[in-house]
């Protein structure tokens, strides 16, 4: 005979329920980086893309649940797409650098600029829109400050101070004008408010959020920002010399423009190709 089974022997459909959830479960825990596995078939995994990030809240940050506003678009967007996709963060220069070099396969988010768009490949669909403003001490400039484009610095005689390999980098050796270049974010706040430097120009929401979070809530009082100087789309950058790169831009496009990818982009509010009213910077 055989072994004689002990225990409670339960009803088929509470196995099969169980078994279900436990899946579920195995397939969401244990990443470190988002992974879109909805129903993983495990003799045919979904392709991983690995994506260079850097700390920019709350639009990609490392520590909320979702990685930030523009990470969350990038996983349904790719999730939808059928993919499985990890973030790796990094310095923000050092992972546009390792993605041109073809190390990941993409990073984001980004404005277009010439030199960028000779070096890796930009979709024609962005995923967010940026209004990128200055931000300066009422108390060092009482009277406000009119300033719309970055050429009205020099005339001005202000000294920004900037992160590198950030937007603005190009624009100051363009007009000429001397800026102080430090590591992170962090640090040019803490340069402005030291009185440093005069001006730092930051997407507005990521601005003002970053401002209370290395300064303090109370440091808001003390600033105020100028009109926009520039407003961008925001893309994800794909490598050339990453062998998923091309494809997935070709994928991604094509997704964006099925009913279901416009449905997304229109609630991004980005529903809309680079090559319109593609911003040109001032």
């Amino acid at each position: 005979m055989g072994k004689r089974q002990t225990g409670v022997i339960a009803p088929r459909w509470l196995v099969m329920l169980l078994q279900i959830v436990w899946g579920t479960v195995w397939g969401i825990s244990g990443a470190v980086a988002q992974e879109g596995n909805a129903g993983p078939e495990r003799s045919q995994p979904k392709p991983e893309v690995l994506f260079a990030v850097g700390e920019w809240p709350p639009m990609i940050t490392e520590n909320v649940p979702g990685f930030g506003i523009h990470t969350e678009r990038v996983t349904e967007a790719f999730v939808a797409m059928g993919y499985r996709v990890r973030y790796i963060f990094l310095p923000w220069r050092r992972a546009y650098e390792l993605t041109a070099r073809g190390e990941y396969a993409a990073t984001f988010s980004w404005i277009w600029t010439p030199e960028r768009s000779a070096e890796i490949i930009y979709p024609d669909h962005p995923v967010a829109r940026a209004y990128q403003k200055g931000f300066y001490k009422k108390s060092r400039f009482p009277d406000g400050l009119e300033i719309d484009r970055i050429a009205d610095l020099d005339p001005l005689g202000l000294r920004p101070v900037g992160v590198a390999s950030y937007w603005y980098e190009v624009e100051f050796r363009r007009h000429g004008i001397e800026a102080d270049i430090v590591t992170s974010s962090e640090a040019a706040w803490r340069f402005l408010d030291a009185g440093r430097a005069d001006i730092f120009f930051e997407e507005e929401q990521v601005g003002w959020q970053d401002m209370k979070r290395i300064l303090g809530e109370e440091a808001a009082a003390n600033y105020t920002t100028t009109q926009p100087v520039q407003s961008d789309d925001m893309f994800i950058l794909f490598s050339r010399n990453h062998p998923m790169g091309p494809a997935l831009r070709d994928a991604f496009d094509r997704f964006l423009d099925t009913p279901n990818g416009q449905s997304m982009c229109r609630r991004w509010g980005v529903c809309k190709k680079s090559g319109e009213n593609q911003s040109v910077p001032n």
